[in-house]
């Protein structure tokens, strides 16, 4: 893939309309979407991280083998275990679904070979291997489009290493009512730390936007990212909101995206206001307020999204 292919990295705090709007933009005839969230580049110990220096390659390289390239989800925890691929239990997670094992071995190998002996991940040799592996691995799912869409909700929070590995990016920051993005992540408590009611949902929320508002800070040029609101998307200013993200990212109206948007994007799908299902007239009261706290601060620390979510409350209110 050269400089001037299209490259979107799709990001947000989880449950905030990451799938679906990454699924949208793959519906353009020049667009491919990575069909699972693949993590490798953007997480903890990421390729974003080793070209800051958080991470070394030899850290990075462990983890590609092995949770990244296949994990096993075992009740709420996703492990590697060799036991579970054996007996086919939990479900099976990882870059094996779309990638060849030997695409893999090569493109894992190359990066190795690339990176033995170097700790400094922010050279430029760490930097150029970084981005060989990524298109290695990804590019040839492209089958013929130019362009590629990848969704993994650290995308943003990764903003600074991926902007560092892929200078021609853009990034695509989809945000949503903390409210509902809470309640949502409450819904699947996939791991421990995972919120458990409403409230502790909006807290998990506004942490989460301000590891995407220091990945966005942390880019050379700001004005590769654009916000997008789910709630907007779906069922506030939907044609305003859907015309802002195509003009971003150049798009034109194509029959395919326009039928998608159309047919499955609105506030049904969305399960809009889940928030409230289960709370009593008080208890919603208590949300409400805590959720305008939390738009407060975003408000006053200047974050980037904040108007756009001060908008879309205002809207619903």
């Amino acid at each position: 893939m050269s400089d001037s292919s299209p490259l979107i990295f799709v990001g947000g705090t989880g449950r905030s309309g990451t799938h679906i709007v990454a699924e949208l933009l793959g519906h353009h005839p020049t667009l491919h979407e990575i069909p699972i969230e693949c993590r490798f580049h953007s997480n903890p110990k990421g390729l974003a991280e080793v070209v800051t220096g958080a991470a070394t390659p030899a850290e990075f390289a462990t983890k590609l083998r092995r949770y990244w390239w296949h994990r096993a989800r075992v009740g709420n925890r996703a492990l590697v275990r060799a036991r579970w691929r054996a007996r086919g239990e939990g479900k099976g997670r990882g870059l094996y679904k779309i990638v060849p094992k030997d695409t893999f071995e090569a493109a894992a190998h190359r990066f190795e070979d690339s990176t033995t002996g170097i700790d400094d991940g922010t050279r430029p040799e760490v930097v150029e291997a970084a981005r060989k592996l990524f298109f290695d691995l990804l590019g040839p799912l492209r089958a013929g489009k130019p362009g590629l869409v990848e969704m993994s909700c650290f995308s943003i929070a990764s903003a600074r290493g991926l902007e560092r590995i892929f200078p021609e990016a853009l990034f695509v920051h989809s945000v949503r009512d903390g409210r509902d993005s809470g309640s949502s992540k409450v819904s699947k408590a996939q791991k421990p730390h995972h919120p458990s009611d409403a409230a502790t949902g909006v807290e998990w929320w506004e942490g989460r936007l301000g590891l995407a508002e220091r990945g966005y800070r942390g880019l050379t040029d700001p004005g590769k990212l654009h916000a997008v609101c789910l709630d907007e998307l779906v069922w506030g200013d939907r044609e305003a909101s859907y015309a802002a993200l195509r003009k971003f990212l150049r798009l034109d109206d194509s029959a395919e995206m326009r039928a998608f948007f159309d047919r499955d994007m609105n506030a049904d799908n969305a399960h809009r206001e889940r928030w409230r299902e289960g709370l009593d007239d008080a208890q919603q009261a208590a949300i409400i307020a805590l959720y305008e706290q939390a738009l407060d601060r975003i408000e006053r620390e200047g974050y980037h999204c904040a108007g756009l979510l001060r908008t879309n409350y205002e809207r619903s209110a």
